[in-house]
């Protein structure tokens, strides 16, 4: 698993320019299922057929991750960006960056210290603010190396620290659940969609659960934890095991699906936690809300610092998520359900 997780986090996969992370998945899955179909936006669909094909299970995860775009380029050669995704501006000054197909390297900077004013040193910098350093003297010689409309990602490398991962990106963690799932031969017709563009609203799973017009679905997602700072929101921890999230801003699990998943987890030893709210949100929405509505149930790995440069999971959450989404697929969980 170390290895594929190394892999996932250094790919380089903004929303809306996965191809990167829709090749090496198909790589990893191609000899796992019945049939692999890309559609139109890009989501990598996988189907296994089941022991009983009367119903179809989708069971989804996105691939993509939080970055920049390339906006303009000044007449100094530094460039100009805007964000895909949600970013908060004041975690990546100074950090190293690459930029288009090439991997051109870049340093996202903004005002020294020492020369800005102290109304500018007290609140917070704009993102209009920064730009990107990527060594070109002019705006001629920066657009022979960068490009309006190319992609921006973070170039943090992957570590572990501890029994942590450290590493970009790791919100594509639920990959690697969804991969290993593919082993068990599936209950149902199930569906492993490896979807696209989740952090501008899940438009890539509301397309794939639209086509496929499943009768269940479960999402694997990252949660936010809070577990490092005292908050007024219940929160997953890090290293209390897979999240069963009973809902978030878009979503309101099915109270069925969620009660089959913990007996699930019980029965199968399986290290759980329960996450009652969020003020975050996940592609579980995208599925519900599709066609005539899906009950949907969604499976979190905790996360710190998501959509940062720098992010942070632990590896047994990532094996309890792992070993829950594989019993799902193997036992099924329609029982009871619609």
């Amino acid at each position: 698993m170390a290895f594929i997780l190394k892999k996932l986090s250094e790919l380089c996969a903004v929303c809306g320019c996965e191809d990167e992370a829709r090749r090496y998945i198909i790589s990893e899955i191609k000899d796992r299922c019945d049939s692999i179909e890309t559609d139109v936006l890009g989501n990598v669909i996988a189907f296994k057929r089941g022991a009983d094909g009367s119903r179809r299970l989708l069971v989804g995860t996105n691939i993509d991750e939080p970055g920049f775009i390339v906006t303009s380029i000044t007449d100094d050669g530094y460039i100009k960006f805007a964000t895909v995704g949600n970013i908060d501006p004041r975690v990546i000054i100074s950090k190293r960056v690459v930029i288009g197909k090439d991997n051109v390297k870049g340093i996202i900077g903004m005002k020294a210290v020492h020369v800005t004013t102290r109304e500018e040193r007290e609140r917070a910098v704009k993102l209009s603010e920064l730009y990107i350093d990527i060594g070109a003297s002019n705006k001629k010689k920066a657009e022979k190396r960068v490009k309006t409309g190319d992609y921006i990602t973070f170039a943090t490398g992957f570590e572990m620290i501890g029994n942590c991962i450290k590493g970009k990106a790791l919100d594509r963690f639920g990959t690697v659940c969804l991969i290993e799932a593919m082993d068990e031969i599936p209950a149902y017709d199930t569906y492993f969609v490896f979807s696209t563009q989740r952090e501008t609203g899940g438009r890539g799973m509301r397309v794939a659960a639209f086509n496929i017009k499943p009768d269940i679905a479960v999402i694997v997602d990252t949660v936010s934890t809070e577990d490092q700072y005292r908050s007024k929101h219940p929160a997953a921890r890090l290293g209390d095991g897979a999240v069963i999230e009973y809902m978030d801003r878009t979503n309101i699990s099915d109270t069925r699906l969620t009660a089959n998943i913990t007996a699930f987890a019980k029965k199968n030893e399986i290290k759980i936690q329960n996450k009652t709210s969020s003020i975050t949100n996940t592609v579980a929405g995208a599925v519900s809300s599709a066609v005539d509505g899906t009950p949907t149930a969604c499976i979190g790995i905790p996360c710190r610092y998501s959509h940062t440069p720098v992010c942070m999971m632990n590896k047994d959450d990532i094996n309890a998520a792992s070993k829950l989404c594989a019993v799902i697929v193997k036992e099924g969980i329609m029982n009871e359900t619609a």
